[in-house]
């Protein structure tokens, strides 16, 4: 986890780091997701999709963590860091990223113990996949809000090597 900095180019290079791996695991809660979904074309093994479930679950629920009890707070500090008004911004999107969470925890609580549901998969797992895009918007909206807009004083601020 980053730690405060006074200094907002420190700041911004800490949650630079934090977001990059977070970024990468959301690709990777993307690829389990997909599997699912590619699966769910053809016939799988009922342990097979079982097994991709439990996956994806433990994903989504490192991702999800990761987001409201690091990503969003350091997001949160480096705007108080660089003294600016983008904090605001998170005011304004933090209640609908909320909101997500809440239909991907009901996801994982149904599917993350190995039950199977194969009655209702298929309407979960695209209800889920419309809640991610959703979320991922919100998300990327609150990054390029607060930390690219950073990126861009840090830079001004920062001499170029020739």
């Amino acid at each position: 986890m980053p730690h405060r900095s006074k200094d907002p180019s420190q700041q911004f290079a800490a949650v630079e780091d934090l977001l990059t791996r977070w970024l990468k695991e959301r690709r990777e809660l993307l690829g389990k997701y997909t599997q699912i979904a590619v699966a769910l074309d053809s016939t799988p093994l009922p342990e097979k999709l079982t097994e991709r479930q439990r996956a994806l679950c433990a994903v989504l629920v490192d991702y999800v963590s990761a987001g409201h009890f690091e990503v969003f707070h350091e997001l949160l500090n480096e705007a108080e860091t660089f003294g600016d008004s983008s904090g605001s911004l998170a005011q304004q999107v933090m209640p609908a990223i909320g909101d997500t969470t809440e239909v991907i925890l009901a996801y994982e609580e149904k599917y993350g113990s190995g039950n199977a549901y194969p009655e209702t998969l298929q309407r979960d797992l695209s209800s889920l996949g419309e809640v991610l895009e959703s979320r991922f918007v919100l998300e990327d909206r609150l990054i390029a809000g607060l930390h690219n807009r950073h990126r861009r004083l840090v830079e001004t601020r920062t001499p170029q090597a020739s």
